[in-house]
């Protein structure tokens, strides 16, 4: 992959992505609801390159039945950053370090590059006290692009 070439510090630079290989993965966030006896619906976005000026965004969701709905569009370059920054701003990245907050009804993933080649990927297990917040700015950040 292009992107294990740069810098760490690069990681939410959407610039840093552009020729990256078609369909990489920059962010995705994954929510479930957990502790039922019924299917756990689950919602999750996918922000994936492109091209040079575009990002494709793909949301999945499932209420809890058999269906899962899939809707997918592409974004200006501008909300592909918009969604990183979002998650740069959050400071998830330096969550795997602590001791998480447990939590009941909901399980909350994002993962994103770590700008070495591979991804971190953090979980509802070590959010700090106001985590789920911060997930639902990412979940917020990503969202407002399938309206537009």
């Amino acid at each position: 992959m292009m992107f294990s070439l740069f810098k760490a510090r690069q990681q939410f630079e959407i610039k840093t992505y552009q020729n990256a290989e078609k369909d990489t993965v920059l962010l995705d966030y994954y929510e479930r609801t957990v502790g039922t006896p019924m299917k756990q619906p689950f919602y999750e976005l996918v922000l994936y390159t492109y091209s040079d000026t575009q990002a494709r965004l793909e949301e999945y969701a499932n209420g809890g039945t058999d269906d899962e709905r899939v809707t997918s569009c592409l974004i200006p370059l501008q909300g592909a950053q918009e969604m990183l920054t979002a998650v740069k701003d959050s400071g998830m990245n330096r969550w795997n370090d602590r001791k998480g907050v447990a939590i009941c009804g909901r399980a909350y993933v994002c993962r994103f590059p770590d700008g070495k080649g591979g991804y971190i990927r953090v979980t509802s297990d070590h959010m700090p006290e106001n985590g789920s917040k911060v997930f639902g700015a990412v979940k917020s950040a990503m969202s407002r692009w399938l309206k537009n």
